[in-house]
C-alpha cells in the first residue's frame, strides 16, 4: 500500500506544480500589462517593473495555493479513474479513507505554508514593495512630462502640453495647461517656460513663468497675466497592495480594531480552506466509466469561486459594520464545513 500512496502523491504533486505554474504565468502576464500601462502613462519607472513582478510572485503563490491544490487533486484523481487505476487500487483492498489520508499528507504542510506566508513572509514582501513603488514613482516623476504630446492627468481633470524640455536643466518651454474645475469653470494657462518641483510627500508642482491664465464659463471670461505661477499637477497613484497586508503578525493577532480582526480572519481563511477542500475532493473527483474527466472539475471551480466570493462578501460586511467583527466570517466557514461534511458522508455511504 505504501507504493500506491507514493504513486498517488506523486501524481497529485506533479499536477499541482503544473497547475500552479500556469496560473502564476497568467496572473504575471496580466500584472505586467498593468505595470507597462503605468510606465506608458509616466507614473512608474521602467526599471522597477521586473522587481515589482518578482515581489508579486509571492503574493500570487499564496492566493493560488488552495485553488491549485483543488484543481490538481481533481485532475489527478480524474486521470486515475479514467484509466481504471483507481478501480484496480480498490480491488487490491485500498479503503476510500486512504484517499483522505493522502490528501492530508499534502494538505497539512500546505496549510502551514500558507499560514507562514500570510502572517510573516507576505507582510515583509509588502513593505519592500511599498519602498520599491515609492522609489519607482519618484523616478517616474522626473520623466512624466513628454515634449510634443498632449497628456491627461487625474482622469482628464488636467491636460498638459509642453513643446520642448531642456535636456540639461529640465526647463519646460512653451507650456499649455487646461484645467477642468469642480465648479464647471475651464482654465487655460499658457507660459513661455517653467520648471517642475516635487515635494517630500511626492506631490508635483509646475512653476510657470511669463504667461497668462484664462478662466471661462457660460457667463464671463477672465484673463490674468503673471510673472510666476505655481500649479499643482494632480497625478494618480494607487498602491497595488492593501495597507493591511503589510501589518505584522503580532499586530494582527493581538489587534482589537475592526480592521485588525478582519485582516486576521482573512489570513486564516487560506489555511482553513485547505481542510474544507480535502473533505470535498474525493467526491468531486470521483467519476464513473466513460464519464468525462473534466465534468467534476467545472463543479469544483464553481464551488471554489462561490466559497471565496462568499468570504469576500463577509469581509466587506465586516468593514462596512454590517457584521460584528467577532462573528466575522466564522459563520461562513461553519456553513461551508457543514456542507463539506454532508458531501463527505454521502460520498462514503455511496461506495
Amino acid at each position: 500500500m505504501s507504493l500506491i500512496n507514493r504513486y498517488i502523491r506523486r501524481e497529485i504533486l506533479s499536477t499541482f506544480a503544473a497547475v500552479l505554474l500556469v496560473l502564476i504565468s497568467i496572473l504575471l502576464v496580466q500584472r505586467l500589462a498593468f505595470y507597462l500601462n503605468q510606465v506608458i502613462n509616466g507614473t512608474l519607472s521602467q526599471s522597477a517593473v521586473i522587481s515589482l513582478l518578482g515581489l508579486q510572485v509571492v503574493r500570487f503563490i499564496t492566493e493560488l495555493l488552495p485553488l491549485s491544490f483543488l484543481l490538481a487533486s481533481i485532475l489527478a484523481f480524474g486521470r486515475l479513474y479514467k484509466d481504471s487505476e483507481m478501480t484496480a487500487f480498490y480491488a487490491l483492498g485500498m479503503p476510500v479513507k486512504r484517499l483522505y489520508r493522502i490528501l492530508l499528507q499534502i494538505g497539512i504542510p500546505l496549510s502551514f505554508l500558507i499560514l507562514i506566508l500570510n502572517f510573516w513572509i507576505v507582510p515583509e514582501i509588502a513593505q519592500i514593495q511599498e519602498v520599491v513603488l515609492k522609489k519607482a514613482r519618484e523616478e517616474a516623476q522626473l520623466t512624466i512630462l513628454k515634449p510634443g504630446v498632449f497628456q491627461e492627468f487625474a482622469r482628464g481633470k488636467q491636460t498638459i502640453y509642453v513643446q520642448s524640455i531642456n535636456a540639461e536643466d529640465g526647463t519646460l518651454n512653451k507650456i499649455f495647461i487646461k484645467t477642468n474645475e469642480a465648479n464647471g469653470h475651464h482654465t487655460i494657462t499658457i507660459a513661455e517656460k517653467g520648471t517642475q518641483q516635487i515635494n517630500e510627500d511626492n506631490t508635483r508642482f509646475v512653476i510657470l513663468e511669463e504667461g497668462s491664465r484664462t478662466t471661462t464659463n457660460a457667463d464671463f471670461s477672465e484673463v490674468l497675466f503673471f510673472d510666476s505661477l505655481r500649479i499643482r499637477l494632480d497625478t494618480e497613484s494607487s498602491d497595488a497592495w492593501p495597507k493591511a497586508i503589510a501589518w505584522s503578525a503580532h499586530d494582527v493577532i493581538t489587534g482589537t480594531t475592526v480592521d485588525e480582526k478582519r485582516e486576521l480572519q482573512r489570513r486564516l481563511s487560506g489555511p482553513i480552506s485547505i481542510y474544507l477542500l480535502i473533505l470535498l475532493i474525493p467526491a468531486l473527483s470521483h467519476s464513473r466509466p466513460r464519464e468525462g474527466r473534466f465534468n467534476k472539475l467545472i463543479v469544483g471551480v464553481i464551488f471554489y469561486v462561490f466559497y471565496f466570493n462568499f468570504l469576500g462578501i463577509g469581509l466587506s460586511w465586516i468593514k462596512s459594520g454590517k457584521i460584528n467583527p467577532d462573528l466575522g466570517i466564522w459563520w461562513i466557514q461553519l456553513i461551508m464545513f457543514i456542507f463539506a461534511y454532508i458531501v463527505y458522508r454521502r460520498y462514503n455511504r455511496s461506495l
